[in-house]
């Protein structure tokens, strides 16, 4: 200050640590060359751009930059661009906060026709999967990326989020890695499976694959039986509604030769008579018809309910 306006003509210099950024607020008393007074002359548009300039150069070996010179931004008060960085800051925070861990991606059971549509259907789910993942992780970076424009302090948040991104390839092989354990258990599975055909279009009594697969069947038994448990708990509006609801479950329900119902699993093909299923141990009929005319009882009297309160009262 001194060098460019003379000592003489510095009235005060003093620095202000009473805000975010230090700074330093200086008196000059505006004499020119020719020892005039003429603030017009010293500061001007011009000369307070080329200021800017001097004083940045003289400031670059300590990392400070020039603005953009003759720049058409506006304006704003300190205490909105902090309260902006506030904002910021805590948005940045918000989308970048470690998040829960996806949970395992389950395979579905594989089928013993058709294992070359099962394996190809996992992995249309697996890239499905995993391309939500990676698009919902570009959309926070993206985000993250924009605010950091503006707030310089989430460039190191960025790069996180960035590292956490890079991760989706691996996480990628790692399902595909799963797949592939659960396609060689399948092809395993078809061998054991070809060898038990082949025994029994031999004629050999297979004792203990009839053992197994009754074992199985008795489970899915209780399973369904659990299932029909749960069902007869909560509203049924009619048998049209009951047969949706073990559909939902992965449960068919059709006549046998006779016309007699049956439920079918679809995932195993069992199949079970209805006087199989005993759930709490009582017959299924009696039951589910009580279930129905609860439902319907409960219906009525919920419907009457709102016309009583519907009226428009007389005073």
């Amino acid at each position: 200050m001194k060098e460019k306006f003379g000592a003489q003509n510095v009235v005060s210099f003093t620095l202000h640590q009473d805000e975010k950024t230090p700074h330093i607020h200086a008196v000059l008393a505006p004499i020119t060359a020719k020892n005039t007074l003429s603030a017009d002359q010293l500061f001007n548009p011009k000369s307070l751009r080329q200021l800017q300039t001097d004083y940045a150069q003289a400031m670059a070996p300590h990392g400070f930059e020039r603005g953009v010179e003759h720049s058409q931004a506006k304006h704003d008060p300190m205490q909105r661009l902090y309260g902006l960085e506030a904002q910021h800051a805590q948005r940045v925070a918000e989308l970048t906060r470690p998040t829960a861990p996806a949970p395992a991606f389950q395979l579905s059971d594989p089928p013993l026709l058709g294992r070359d549509e099962w394996k190809a259907r996992e992995e249309a789910r697996i890239n499905a999967e995993l391309a939500r993942q990676a698009e919902a992780a570009r959309a926070q970076l993206v985000e993250v990326a924009k605010l950091a424009q503006a707030n310089t302090a989430a460039a190191e948040q960025v790069r996180v989020l960035q590292k956490q991104l890079s991760t989706s390839e691996g996480l990628k092989q790692g399902n595909f890695t799963g797949l592939q354990e659960a396609t060689k258990q399948v092809e395993v599975g078809d061998q054991m499976f070809d060898k038990m055909a082949v025994r029994y279009a031999q004629g050999e009594d297979l004792a203990d694959f009839r053992e197994f697969g009754a074992t199985v069947r008795e489970q899915e038994r209780a399973e369904l039986t659990r299932v029909v448990e749960g069902m007869l708990t909560k509203p049924v509006r009619d048998g049209d509604d009951f047969q949706a609801k073990l559909q939902a479950a992965g449960y068919q329900v059709q006549r046998d030769e006779q016309g007699k119902g049956i439920f079918i699993h679809e995932a195993s093909g069992a199949t079970f008579k209805t006087t199989e299923i005993q759930p709490n141990g009582k017959a299924i009929g009696p039951q589910l018809t009580a279930t129905i005319e609860r439902t319907t009882q409960q219906a009525l009297t919920k419907s009457k309910g709102q016309s009583r309160g519907g009226g428009i009262g007389m005073g």
